[in-house]
């Protein structure tokens, strides 16, 4: 009777066990994350020549194509220009992204922030960002699709936000959002002043910090949208191009795949129903489309608690205190 009863409960248990696993893998296999980088052709004081910021921009693209991440990049135009005529090392940073299958988007002409300029100086920040990258995406066969906001800002006021979503739909633009945000230039700005002191141990332990914090911040806005959606949602992480990920982004997409999660592009991320929920936040932060979403549906200070903060030394080595 004895051995019956341990041998039930212990079948009890395992049945718990694999249906504990199923659970478990079954959310794993449902952990997507689009890839974005804004400011092409880069930013950085490290790779400061253009065939620097080339040669960065190949580390970035080999970090994609080792991890068969479908990632865009949000162009800012006028750093394509030298003395006001295309400089062709710029450009040339465009036609790597696009000779590896990557998607390029706009990111202004000059990334100005939407707040404090007028409407109409914006539209023309918008029109002005499809130089040079329009038609390079178009020679492909391809549509020139997707916009970024610098700064993440769309807009203070009413009459702002809703002349921007307008003028974006009539040329035919989708807009990029951002779920998880965070604050990678300030690592990468640690890192670079590291490496221009040729202090190769403070620029490995800034390395070190930001891998710790980019997961910390995944691992924030994961709970975030499981609070919000009760499940998780393609999550759409901002990244710039830059010193930093040019060297740790390779280790940053294995630390993810390792949790979990698979590389899907923005289109098919935008697909998901959580990014069609309503988005009525006006104000001059520039903020994740989660915290937005979470404003919109009335959600207090309790709700946005235990975002990951930049760690001190970060802070001082980037030169910002």
């Amino acid at each position: 009777m004895k051995q019956r009863f341990l041998k039930t409960a212990f079948i009890t248990r395992l049945g718990l066990l694999l249906t504990s696993w199923a659970f478990v893998f079954s959310v794993q296999a449902q952990k997507k994350m689009v890839i974005t980088v804004d400011d092409l052709p880069g930013v950085t004081q490290y790779y400061r020549t253009p065939d620097g910021k080339y040669q960065m921009n190949q580390r970035l693209i080999r970090h994609f194509t080792a991890h068969r991440v479908p990632a865009i990049g949000f162009v800012v135009s006028s750093w394509l220009y030298r003395n006001g005529v295309p400089d062709s090392n710029q450009v040339k940073v465009l036609k790597i992204w696009l000779d590896a299958g990557l998607e390029l988007g706009n990111h202004t002409f000059s990334h100005k922030d939407y707040t404090v300029i007028t409407i109409q100086d914006y539209f023309n920040e918008v029109i002005g960002g499809e130089q040079i990258t329009k038609q390079l995406v178009e020679e492909r066969g391809k549509s020139f699709r997707f916009f970024r906001h610098p700064f993440l800002r769309k807009g203070e006021t009413p009459a702002k936000k809703d002349s921007l979503e307008r003028f974006l739909a009539r040329r035919k633009y989708r807009e990029a959002p951002v779920t998880v945000d965070n604050y990678d230039f300030l690592f990468s700005q640690a890192y670079d002043n590291a490496l221009l002191k040729g202090d190769t141990a403070a620029a490995a332990e800034v390395g070190r910090h930001y891998l710790d914090y980019m997961m910390a911040y995944v691992r924030y806005y994961e709970a975030q949208s499981d609070s919000l959606f009760g499940r998780p949602i393609p999550q759409t992480l901002l990244t710039h191009a830059n010193t930093i990920n040019a060297a740790y982004l390779g280790e940053l997409l294995t630390r993810l795949e390792k949790s979990g999660y698979s590389f899907v592009s923005l289109d098919e991320a935008l697909n998901d129903q959580a990014y069609q929920s309503a988005d009525r936040y006006m104000g001059k932060g520039g903020i994740s489309w989660l915290h937005r979403w979470a404003l919109t549906q009335g959600k207090k200070g309790a709700f946005f608690k235990g975002e990951p903060e930049v760690p001190p030394l970060i802070t001082q080595l980037a030169g910002t205190r």
